[in-house]
Parts: C-alpha cells; structure tokens; sequence
C-alpha cells in the first residue's frame, strides 16, 4: 500500500478519483460525490508502490471557518472518502483518517486555532453507518447539494442592489472565472455578501447571506439573481454551467429561497463530530 498526499491532483489522478466514486455509488444508493478541485488537502492510497496501479481509496479533506468575521479562532475540517467496495475492511480507511487528523493538527498549530474535525457522510450508505458507530462519531446536522444550471435570460438580469468585488478576481473570462467574495449594497450601504469559488464544470456559491434587518424583503432573491447574471457573464451562458450550493437543512428559508430561484437538490449530506 501506499499513502500520497497532495493538494493538487493531476489528469490522471482526477480520472482515477472519479471512477472510484461511480464504483462505490454502484455499490450503494449513494449520490456523494468527490471533489477534485486544487486546493483541498487529499490522501490517494494505491495498490502497489507507484500511480499506475489501481487506486484503493480517497480522502479529502477542507478547512472552513465557523466565523466569517474571526476566521482564526474556530475551522471546521470537513472530511469524508471513498474506499473502492472490493477492497474495504483493510485499514485504508484507517490509515487515511490518521493521516488527516495529524494534517488537522498541524493546521491548529500553524494558524493558532481550534478545528472541530466532522465527517461529511451520505446517510445512504451502510458501510458510511458501520464505521461512524465503529468510532463514536455524534451527529451535527444535514445539509443539502443544491445545483442550478445557467439559462439563457440569467445574463440580462440587472439587480436592484450594487454588487461589487471586495477581494474577488474579476476576471470576465471563460478563462479566469469569477471568484472571491462580493458585496451587495443598497443606497451605499453593505447588506449582504456572498462568494465564488470555481469548481470543475461550474460554479461553487457559498457565505451568501443578508442583513437581518433587510432580510423578507426580497433583497436576497434580489441578490442571487444578480449574482447569477455575472456568472453567466463570465461563463457566456454555457448550459452545461452549473452553479451549486450547501444549505443547512434545518434553514428552511434558504432553500426555500434557492428552489424559487431554480435551483434543485442533488444531494443530501450529513456531517458527524469525531
């Protein structure tokens, strides 16, 4: 066996990767999927002791802060893996988990924080269920994959709001798409942000959120729509775009607010303390 950590997966890789997950939702009525974006911190064990062997399992692992306005006291490291059906029950798994909770620890000591480390699980799966009772790992809430494809008339869509790149690359490019964090104001005053992060065929939306006391006044759908329209903008309106986001599913407004803007739920995810 051998254990490779990176945060940035080749061609070849990412292909590997993705087989694994169609393998396991073969195998269980699972709709998770794996990401292979640049930037998240990922553990690949493969049979033999080079890449072209076959890959056994991945994990991967983000750090996300529970504060948006301290981002250095308190991350959730968010995990979860895939281990290929043929081959569970040999400690990869194991071997993997151990891994990331050192990178976890390393990520507290570098950047003086505390990290709650939570799996990210699809209920559906049994093995999933076997192992999070095998190591005592307490439930902490659902949440839901909601993805929109763009549409033809999102790119006409001109926003009551301002919105404006705070630290974002504005790049207007199929290139260099659109990414950062984005303001919406109201007669020169800030009542929402919301963030880009681009992903492979799309567009990862996340932190959106609107002042409580502009909040019920059709301010947030407002903002979605015109944060849609620069998306297509920057993507020239390509169907197979898709825009996605996670919502709580105890936030009922929100995905109230996302199904009235199209988007639809894809998959649904739980996170568990370990």
């Amino acid at each position: 066996m051998r254990l490779i950590h990176t945060d940035t997966l080749t061609d070849c890789q990412k292909e590997a990767v993705r087989a694994l997950a169609d393998a396991c939702r073969k195998a269980e009525p699972i709709t998770l999927s794996a990401p292979t974006e640049d930037g998240l911190d990922y553990y690949l064990v493969y049979e033999d002791g080079d890449e072209d062997s076959a890959l056994l399992a991945v994990s991967f692992l983000f750090f996300v802060p529970q504060d948006e306005e301290e981002p250095s006291s308190v991350y959730t490291c968010e995990y979860s893996a895939f281990v290929h059906p043929k081959h569970r029950r040999k400690g990869y798994f194991t071997a993997m988990l151990n891994a990331a909770l050192e990178t976890a620890d390393a990520f507290e000591q570098a950047q003086d924080c505390s990290v709650d480390f939570c799996f990210l699980t699809d209920e559906k799966s049994p093995d999933a269920s076997a192992v999070r009772k095998a190591i005592g790992a307490e439930y902490w809430y659902s949440e839901y994959k909601m993805e929109r494809a763009l549409r033809d008339g999102d790119r006409e869509y001109i926003p009551a709001v301002q919105i404006r790149a705070a630290d974002a690359d504005t790049g207007q490019t199929a290139a260099a798409p659109l990414s950062g964090l984005f303001t919406a104001s109201l007669n020169g005053e800030i009542i929402g942000t919301c963030a880009l992060l681009p992903v492979t065929g799309g567009t990862y939306l996340y932190a959106f959120q609107i002042r409580d006391s502009y909040r019920s006044e059709g301010h947030g759908k407002d903002f979605l729509r015109g944060m849609l329209a620069l998306i297509a903008e920057t993507a020239g309106c390509a169907p197979e775009h898709t825009v996605s986001v996670q919502v709580s599913g105890l936030n009922y407004i929100a995905r109230n607010l996302y199904k009235k803007t199209g988007f639809r739920e894809t998959e649904a995810l739980s996170y568990y303390i370990y």
